[in-house]
């Protein structure tokens, strides 16, 4: 997945490493492959090495600068209780979990790279959640209003026969049977037809 996003990224921290001049031997050889087809990481590890050449140049420039005694032994102080576990600075802390730190490296290179389309994501489902259970919370009440009442089905099929007898012809007696378009003919006359 490291790869899938950004396929330099997982090159930066050897380039670090190189600018510094801190890379081993056997991690040089892919890395330089991989700086031979790629400009962006050329140009970074030009911008890497243009300040790391001040940096470890600094103990040439500031050779005769020593600290004081008072300072060293506040250093050595601070670093021996940054170690301890213990020290009132650090109690309660604890290293982080392996499952936190893999889910934080993921998180930088999966999600902040892309965080706007993650976040029109995470918007439209949202709005699909909030649609599915508005609609799931409301469906007894439209069910209660697509089927009508009994008065209303009562009331329409009056309506109905009022309507049929509106629509009947006025000629024929009203006890009397309406004729049919396509009545159907006895079987008699079927087979007439078909031996003629």
């Amino acid at each position: 997945m490291n790869g899938l996003f950004h396929p330099c990224l997982r090159f930066r921290q050897s380039l670090c490493l190189l600018a510094g001049g801190v890379l081993p031997a056997s991690e040089r050889g892919p890395l330089h492959a991989h700086l031979a087809g790629c400009a962006d990481c050329r140009q970074y590890l030009a911008e890497l090495e243009s300040v790391t050449t001040s940096l470890t140049n600094w103990e040439k420039d500031y050779a005769r600068v020593q600290p004081r005694a008072v300072a060293r032994d506040r250093w050595a102080r601070a670093v021996q209780a940054a170690g301890q576990s213990n020290s009132p600075g650090l109690a309660g802390w604890t290293r982080p979990p392996v499952l936190a730190l893999a889910f934080r490296q993921w998180w930088q290179e999966v999600i902040w790279p892309c965080r706007r389309p993650w976040a029109a994501l995470a918007l439209v489902w949202g709005v699909l959640l909030a649609g599915h259970f508005s609609l799931r919370d409301q469906s007894p009440t439209l069910a209660s209003k697509s089927s009508p009442p009994q008065a209303i089905s009562v009331a329409l099929k009056e309506r109905q026969t009022i309507l049929a007898e509106l629509l009947r012809d006025p000629s024929a007696p009203r006890g009397a049977e309406r004729p049919k378009l396509f009545a159907p003919k006895p079987r008699t006359e079927r087979l007439r037809t078909l031996t003629t």
